[in-house]
């Protein structure tokens, strides 16, 4: 039992554990409003999800142990939007470590109290105490032997780096000194996050969930060299496995790069092979493998075939064409599916999508051009445009509905509230297809006038077809 000041709580050892008067009815009220609220949140993030990223594909969701103490270990490009992600695909509630000045913040201090989240005090934070991170791992310690999952990004920060930094033992510690305490070893499960188009709305984000990281052997006690040693190895092994999840190369100009000779290989011979998030993710890797070889023994020659792959894209640019236009052979049936699509679209959708933006042009507007001018970096952005958008548009809604209401009555307003969010999403939809559609149409008729650019182009593919499969056949993976 814990005993304090004559309350006793049941615990599941029967040891006797001292809780500080003051802290005792914040724990009460957290566990009553806990478990509904974490459930609502938990939607509240899929939703954020589903708005932003027109896709969240998650690999290795059976790498993620459905009961037990975990230690979530992610990397951290986008802020606030990496652990919304996170909350948004896993079913348990996780506990993230933050840093002391977001529990300052009046707006998200209710939400950070009732997720548990841990206060960590670094020494770059204006106002933090260090010493308070006693404090700190031993809420972590009392969570993870309740059985909790805590959310930790050992890089420390957020940051728009290719490669990952250098990562901070506290995660280590947490996992071995938990194991000291509760008298066992969390599960520490490596997440990677990999945005196709960091800060791009409606772009596509892949979670990578990696196999538990295999404990020690025996348990060790963090204090004395021995502790330390174990520390830094758990930390490397945590760093080894975080590598092979992430891109985690050099340069976004490598980035680019992987990312053009992907889609070279993806629209082989003519032929678009459609491919998931992930298998995209494994040719990056194996692609980059090859292109380290390629940077020690043949620099020149990777650098003609970036320039190459530069060049062509400068060319389609150019003309306002896409890769998968030269694939495309414009058949009498393709040609009817498109124009029936189309008209379905402009049919069915439009008037929706019109009624959409004429409610949500000044918001979705407002947010764009706030995010992008008070934003500190690139990944801040997302994060900024979620709480510019969340503050917009509920308060253009809200007053729209309130002015309904005043001057059509309360049955028009409650109908036209509910007609607001679907007609939002069918604009966002209808933006991007009738863009694709004005685009294929262009395109369609610059071929039908230019029969020789679209051969010309494709030849130019070919070639660097060509050059590309020899480069990574001559590119054996190193030792």
């Amino acid at each position: 039992m814990i005993q304090e000041s004559g309350v006793e709580i049941p615990t599941e050892k029967g040891e006797e554990l001292k809780v500080k008067p003051h802290r005792l009815l914040p724990r009460l009220i957290s566990r009553i409003v806990r478990i509904p609220f974490q459930l609502g949140f938990r939607w509240f993030c899929k939703l954020l999800v589903w708005a932003f990223y027109r896709r969240c594909e998650v690999a290795g969701r059976e790498n993620f142990p459905v009961s037990g103490p975990v230690i979530l270990c992610a990397n951290h490009p986008s802020a606030l939007m990496d652990a919304l992600i996170l909350q948004s695909i896993l079913r348990r509630p996780l506990h993230p470590l933050a840093r002391s000045g977001l529990f300052r913040n009046p707006l998200l201090w209710p939400f950070l109290f009732i997720i548990q989240a841990v206060p960590v005090h670094r020494r770059q934070d204006t106002g933090s105490n260090t010493a308070r991170n006693l404090d700190a791992f031993e809420t972590c310690y009392e969570l993870l032997g309740q059985g909790g999952a805590l959310l930790i990004f050992p890089e420390g920060e957020s940051h728009h780096g290719a490669r990952l930094k250098d990562l901070r033992t506290g995660a280590a510690r947490i996992a071995l000194g938990a194991a000291e305490h509760n008298g066992r070893l969390p599960a520490m499960v490596p997440v990677g996050l990999t945005f196709t188009q960091l800060g791009r709305f409606r772009s596509t984000v892949l979670v990578n969930i990696a196999p538990p990281i295999e404990p020690p052997a025996q348990a060790v006690s963090l204090e004395g060299p021995e502790g330390e040693q174990a520390v830094r190895l758990l930390t490397e092994t945590l760093r080894k496995s975080l590598g092979e999840i992430t891109l985690d190369t050099d340069s976004w100009e490598d980035v680019r790069l992987l990312r053009q000779m992907e889609r070279f290989f993806a629209l082989r011979r003519g032929r678009y092979r459609k491919t998931t998030l992930s298998m995209r993710f494994r040719t990056w890797k194996k692609l980059d493998q090859k292109l380290a070889y390629l940077r020690r023994e043949d620099p020149e020659k990777l650098e003609s075939i970036r320039t190459l792959l530069e060049r062509f894209e400068r060319h389609c640019e150019r003309w306002g064409i896409r890769d998968y236009h030269l694939t495309l052979r414009y058949s009498p049936g393709q040609v009817l599916r498109f124009m029936t699509r189309s008209l379905l679209t402009m049919g069915l959708i439009l008037p929706l999508a019109v009624w959409g933006w004429l409610n949500s042009v000044v918001p979705f507007r407002l947010t764009g051009f706030l995010a992008l001018r008070l934003a500190r970096g690139r990944y801040q952005y997302e994060t900024a445009q979620i709480a510019f958008g969340l503050a917009l548009f509920g308060l253009c809604w809200g007053g729209q509905v309130w002015l309904a209401a005043e001057h059509l009555g309360q049955l028009p307003a409650l109908v036209y509230g509910l007609s607001l969010p679907p007609s939002a999403a069918c604009a966002m939809y209808f933006a991007r297809d009738w863009r694709r559609i004005l685009e294929n149409l262009r395109v369609f008729f610059m071929f039908m006038g230019r029969r020789s650019l679209k051969e010309h182009l494709r030849e130019k593919r070919r070639e660097i077809e060509y050059e590309l499969a020899r480069l990574t056949q001559l590119a054996k993976r190193p030792r």
